[in-house]
């Protein structure tokens, strides 16, 4: 069971150093010219916590319809992931090309759709097992850094995003750092210890609402964790939502 609450004080944090996921797939086979209307994009946020193949193609599963769509429709693509360290940036989900697959003939585009979203999949279970898993860390970075990174692709010559959706991989777990507002060690689950720390959270500007663009939570309760965490899960995702964006889940 977890603790009664101590609640830290949050710091303001900025995002620290970049590296760069090796061996991206042949990225330009599912691109193509965007059109004057501009594109949405499709903004890709991973909290890893467990670097295993297992958790890797657990990730890649959840993320794959999201993909999908973007090859429907057409689709810039952003991949940031951090095992509670570095921001690792991926060389296939940069944010400077639309993803698309289209066809002559409706069947044949939805089957070369379906195999390019699992061929891209491979490329997110790759980040995940590949990225150095810390100790300590939490879906903070990650979060702060939503309006830096919607604005580095927005200022991208020859790129114009219509609607935004950020997908966000994390069991809003984080561990062992007190300045952080999702350290969630000695915390009780409680829909109120949530409030509080979402509160102080954006109080303290370590995080910004995102105005009308969607937020879409995944990976809240996937893990390995117990019924108290879960709990306390749930009702930090209630409560991020309130706050971070109209259009929330």
């Amino acid at each position: 069971m977890l603790a009664t609450p101590m609640l830290a004080a949050c710091n303001a944090g900025g995002l620290v150093g970049a590296s760069k996921a090796d061996g991206p797939p042949d990225c330009s086979k599912y691109q193509e010219s965007t059109p004057k209307a501009g594109a949405p994009l499709l903004l890709v946020l991973l909290d890893v916590t467990d670097n295993s193949a297992a958790a890797a193609q657990r990730v890649a599963t959840r993320v794959q319809p999201y993909l999908d769509t973007a090859l429907k429709d057409g689709s810039y693509i952003r991949l940031v992931a951090s095992g509670g360290t570095a921001m690792t940036y991926s060389d296939c989900f940069h944010g400077d090309r639309m993803f698309q697959i289209k066809r002559n003939n409706n069947r044949r585009e939805e089957k070369d759709r379906v195999a390019a979203a699992k061929a891209l999949g491979t490329e997110i279970d790759h980040v995940v097992q590949t990225e150095r898993v810390s100790a300590k860390g939490s879906a903070t970075g990650l979060l702060a850094g939503i309006n830096d990174e919607l604005s580095t692709v927005r200022s991208t010559p020859g790129v114009l995003v219509t609607d935004v959706t950020v997908l966000v991989w994390s069991d809003l777990l984080g561990t062992g750092q007190d300045t952080d507002c999702l350290n969630v060690d000695g915390k009780k689950a409680s829909a109120s210890i949530a409030e509080a720390l979402v509160k102080r959270y954006f109080e303290t500007q370590q995080i910004t609402a995102v105005g009308n663009d969607k937020v879409r939570f995944l990976g809240v309760n996937e893990g390995a964790t117990d019924r108290p965490q879960q709990d306390l899960a749930r009702y930090l995702k209630g409560e991020l939502c309130r706050r971070i964006s109209s259009d929330c889940s």
